[in-house]
């Protein structure tokens, strides 16, 4: 008997070291919240003029939090009026047009969004209207972001995980010892299956203060947002986990056990859909967290269940025998959740990387009271061949309840993020912003330049623009600045997208000279070297004066030289002679207008307009006479590059509207 009461604590031991491994590999792949990756106007930048809108960009999907999702502040401390939040990107990006005047200064961001996971992520971050970065420098930190209400959360997901067990756990525990019958005189304890769904009610209706509240559990009573619980996923999934556990209390009542037991499922399922794996895959995330949790629920509460029933029974051989029952159902349960806790696992970073963050410090805890409660329940195993090991399964129930507490505060704690990884796409410009082109071979490029960024987006021949398709393409790119002052240095790159690249820079006042190292599979690549002049000078009414200019110039002269492979040889310019109506008509700026323009002086002193259409990926560069005429102009598109010189004809009668000879430009 003694063998086999030692084989079996043996088996217990180990499928109790399974089950917390999975759990502590598990739990945390629902606990990564959405981090703010950039806005515009840049963190801690600044912009020359006062910006047209705020924005805000997330590594996953949120929700704005009502009329707290943003809130700026003026340099003087008067509030600055902001239009209807939209979102767009999937969720990751949240915008608001600026609706009032924002004077030069130092401006302060205080915004808040709602994750898929329901938790409400605030944060604080600052940037500067015109010349005032001496006023960002001594103005205190950067500010950053946090779960709002923390404590609150911790303490309400730790009641609603325990609820969970209390009510899947006690009735799975209810329905193994029914099979033994009770010693004579003794009865089983009171059930907890209706106190635990009332707790999860009451913990489902916190958390959703919480979402209508910002964070709060007073603003979430005093007045809350409808539109933060209403209008977004977190909000309508958190109303579902309520209606779950409402509908379990009153089964419970009416004596529906099985019914409630549905209706909790049903509360597990809303859990899964707003856990952060759901982020990752919409279909396998709430699968996994669903059976991952509704396994550690019965595992845990069925066990607490058993104890109560064991001490109820004084221990008796029917108590022992209900206990080596749950042992066999808990081997199976401890499989499901090592399977589902190392699936969701994956999802985690490296370990190493957690060892000096707070993330990992919580952890780290919870890890030593794993541990415990491994030997604790090694312990009471071997001692239950001899006599009921009381103290230890008290200890040992304590421990698991200890766990859960970690686990919930582990749970609005921030992991780690790979400041290298890809994001899920390209950061909106900061400030005025400027594209500028080249080619590397068969590869186009398209760099928009902005405060303290800059975004590169290759095309291959086979790139479908409409819908972002590269048919395979694998692309490759490095960057290297070289300053004004001659000095040069690479940039390190991230991905955000199909063959796009986002480097932060520096940019130093002057020609900024941009080299790319463009690559995609199955194509040629190589480098070129784009021209970036900073500061941006934005010159809409050069644009239309432009356009104006060329239109009334009644016939020319065009040499265009179209190429869509800079490897080979040069293809000869073909001689055309056009009007200007004909000319400005094929032109993108043809309406008198950019989305990104700026004019400065080149080496020889002409005046050169840049201007840029991101979304198109073209760039031209057009050098202007002195009647805002094109004397030179450079276009980079997708497929092909464009270069073209214009020759006016000579004044008649001297008259100084009279033409103009490109080769003059720069003399």
């Amino acid at each position: 008997m003694c063998g086999v009461q030692a084989r079996w604590a043996a088996r217990w031991a180990a499928a109790v070291l399974l089950a917390l491994a999975g759990l502590l590999a598990g739990s945390t792949a629902a606990q990564a919240h959405a981090v703010l990756l950039f806005a515009s106007p840049a963190i801690e930048g600044a912009v020359p003029t006062a910006p047209k809108e705020i924005s805000l960009v997330f590594d996953e999907p949120v929700h704005p939090a009502g009329t707290r999702t943003l809130r700026v502040t003026a340099p003087g401390g008067a509030a600055v009026s902001l239009g209807s939040i939209a979102r767009s990107e999937g969720g990751k990006q949240l915008t608001a047009p600026v609706r009032s005047t924002v004077t030069p200064g130092v401006c302060t961001v205080v915004w808040q969004a709602v994750a898929e996971d329901g938790d409400v992520m605030s944060g604080t971050y600052r940037f500067a209207v015109g010349a005032a970065t001496a006023g960002l420098a001594s103005s205190g930190s950067a500010g950053g972001q946090q779960v709002s209400g923390a404590p609150a959360t911790a303490v309400l997901r730790w009641l609603l995980f325990a609820a969970f067990a209390g009510a899947l756990g006690s009735l799975a525990g209810e329905w193994l010892t029914a099979r033994q019958r009770a010693p004579e005189g003794a009865a089983a304890p009171k059930s907890w299956t209706l106190p635990a769904a009332v707790a999860g009610l009451v913990a489902s209706l916190g958390l959703a203060l919480l979402i209508a509240g910002g964070g709060s559990l007073v603003r979430g009573i005093a007045s809350p947002s409808a539109s933060a619980l209403f209008d977004g996923r977190p909000g309508i999934l958190a109303l579902v986990d309520i209606a779950g556990w409402l509908g379990a209390v009153i089964a419970l009542r009416l004596g529906l056990r099985r019914v409630a037991a549905g209706a909790v499922f049903a509360a597990a399922v809303a859990e899964g859909l707003r856990a952060h794996p759901a982020a990752e895959s919409a279909v396998w995330g709430p699968v996994l967290t669903t059976v991952h949790l509704t396994a550690v629920a019965v595992w845990i509460g069925a066990l607490v269940h058993i104890l109560r029933v064991g001490r109820a029974w004084r221990w008796a051989p029917p108590a022992r025998a209900a206990l080596r029952a749950y042992a066999s159902v808990a081997l199976v349960l401890v499989v499901v959740v090592l399977i589902t806790g190392t699936l969701s696992g994956l999802l985690l970073v490296s370990p190493l990387q957690l060892l000096d963050t707070g993330f990992g410090q919580v952890l780290a805890v919870k890890l030593a009271l794993v541990v415990a409660v491994c030997l604790l329940a090694l312990a009471a195993r071997r001692r239950l061949a001899h006599r009921a090991p009381r103290l230890l399964a008290r200890v040992e129930a304590s421990a698991l309840v200890a766990v859960l507490g970690v686990t919930s505060w582990l749970g609005v704690t921030q992991p780690p993020r790979d400041k290298n990884a890809d994001l899920p796409f390209a950061p909106p410009p900061s400030g005025n912003a400027i594209t500028v082109g080249g080619r590397a071979d068969q590869i186009g490029i398209a760099a928009t330049a902005s405060q303290g960024q800059v975004v590169l987006r290759l095309t291959a021949p086979d790139t479908d623009l409409e819908n972002g398709d590269s048919s395979g393409s694998s692309y490759e790119a490095g960057l290297t600045l070289t300053t004004p002052g001659g000095h040069s240095r690479p940039l390190a790159t991230r991905g955000c997208g199909d063959g796009c690249f986002y480097a932060p820079v520096t940019w130093h006042k002057g020609l900024n000279l941009l080299t790319v190292r463009a690559d995609a599979k199955g194509w040629g690549g190589g480098r070129d070297t784009l021209r970036v002049m900073w500061p941006v000078h934005p010159d809409a009414d050069l644009v239309a004066r432009t356009v104006k200019a060329m239109r009334a110039v009644d016939r020319f002269t065009l040499h265009e030289q179209v190429a869509s492979d800079t490897a080979r040889a040069s293809v000869a310019p073909t001689k055309l002679t056009v009007t200007g109506e004909q000319f400005v008509d094929s032109e993108p700026y043809a309406k008198g207008k950019a989305p990104l323009s700026s004019r400065f002086t080149d080496a020889e002193g002409n005046t050169v307009l840049a201007l840029g259409f991101p979304g198109e990926r073209l760039a031209l560069e057009l050098t202007l006479d002195g009647q805002d005429r094109v004397v030179r102009e450079t276009l980079v598109a997708p497929n092909h590059f464009i270069r073209r010189t214009f020759t006016y004809p000579e004044p008649e009668n001297g008259s100084e509207d009279g033409g103009h000879d490109a080769g003059s430009a720069g003399r």
